[in-house]
């Protein structure tokens, strides 16, 4: 699956934008303020809808207009067929998502469509973030799988969170009244639980593999880096409860928190070196290293599932030497996806990484995109 064909509309400052025959490298580049993220970030919106950078799409339309639009044509597996997808985002009123012209109900329905995967400074707090980051990462390639039915189960499950918790918020309450929502927190958690479990198994393996040879393209010995560990965590104490068993132990402390204390809306992925925390031994470089490997990893997940994941890498250069750069271009090109990638300087994005795969440069000057 290629990205063929780019139209971008009243995104920030890129009022018309058309970009044909892009390749599968496609570098990007011009100063800070030139539109050059933007267009990785107009990618984004088509594949899912919204911006990686900003929750409100108001600020991401351009000042003075009513609303953006982003076109894509895409070439799918075989080269043969191809598919267009177009995402309306008005100021005020509903987004609009169009597959073949066909009108789609749900941002479900564009699951394993265009799944991109986003490689940025934002993206190295995936270690020492929140909870939260990392359960957004695995949902990503749990969401990306149809047969998970992961985007069915999740706005089940949550309906029913926030209706406990708005219980929960009143105090002293029949338990009669709570009993329905933690009958449909328990079905629908397990589901989660199981599709998240077995797609971590798969993301595991394949993180530990692409995470070693980034660290020997880089020339790094193994004697620097500690022996690294992922596992996943429920969201409770799943070595002592079922989560039914742990809504009904927990409920006299849930009623004082006033929310929900358990189940898969708190799971986290725990890296150890050896017993300490990981953000707390490797170094800037490592840790860096380290998300990239996970961000290739999933893309490997879903690319030997018949899905293939096109990569937006913004500034990398910025993050990381040139050794690292290099190998994780290796990686990409070892997964044979499409990469929009972009910088300030041209220098900073290296022809020779690409190892002679189809290359195309852009260069974007004050919103206006031109080829070079």
């Amino acid at each position: 699956m290629r990205l063929e064909k780019l139209g971008i509309y009243n995104f920030r400052n890129l009022q018309y934008v058309d970009m044909q025959s892009l390749c599968t490298f496609n570098f990007i580049h011009g100063i800070n303020g030139s539109g050059k993220t933007s267009i990785l970030e107009a990618i984004h919106t088509l594949a899912l809808t919204r911006s990686f950078r900003s929750h409100k799409m108001e600020s991401v339309i351009s000042y003075g207009k009513d609303d953006l639009t982003v076109r894509g044509e895409l070439r799918l597996s075989g080269g043969v067929e191809t598919a267009v997808i177009g995402v309306r985002r008005p100021r005020k009123g509903p987004v609009l998502v169009k597959l073949d012209g066909d009108k789609l109900s749900t941002a479900g329905q564009l699951a394993g469509v265009l799944p991109v995967q986003v490689i940025n400074p934002a993206s190295f707090a995936l270690l020492e973030g929140g909870p939260a980051v990392r359960r957004q990462y695995l949902d990503w390639g749990v969401f990306h799988v149809k047969h998970s039915g992961f985007f069915e189960y999740w706005p089940r499950y949550r309906k029913a969170l926030q209706q406990r918790n708005s219980l929960l918020r009143r105090g002293n309450i029949d338990p009669g009244l709570i009993a329905p929502w933690d009958r449909e927190l328990e079905a629908m958690g397990a589901l989660i639980q199981d599709a998240r479990s077995s797609h971590f198994e798969l993301l595991a393996a394949a993180f530990e593999e692409i995470y070693r040879r980034l660290l020997a393209s880089a020339d790094i010995g193994d004697l620097d880096v500690p022996s690294l560990s992922m596992s996943m965590t429920s969201g409770w104490k799943d070595g002592e409860y079922s989560f039914a068993e742990s809504l009904k132990h927990n409920l006299a402390g849930d009623l004082r928190a006033g929310f929900t204390r358990s189940g898969p809306h708190r799971a986290d992925i725990d890296f150890r070196v050896g017993r300490l925390d990981a953000g707390d031994v490797l170094s800037r470089g490592q840790i860096k290293t380290l998300v990239c490997a996970l961000k290739l990893a999933q893309s490997k997940v879903l690319l030997d599932q018949g899905i293939p994941t096109v990569f937006l890498v913004d500034d990398l250069a910025a993050e990381l030497d040139e050794r690292r750069c290099c190998a994780v271009f290796k990686e990409l090109i070892e997964l044979d996806v499409q990469v929009f990638a972009s910088a300030v300087r041209r220098s900073d994005l290296n022809d020779d990484w690409c190892l002679s795969k189809p290359l195309k440069r852009f260069h974007v000057e004050h919103g206006v995109v031109s080829e070079c």
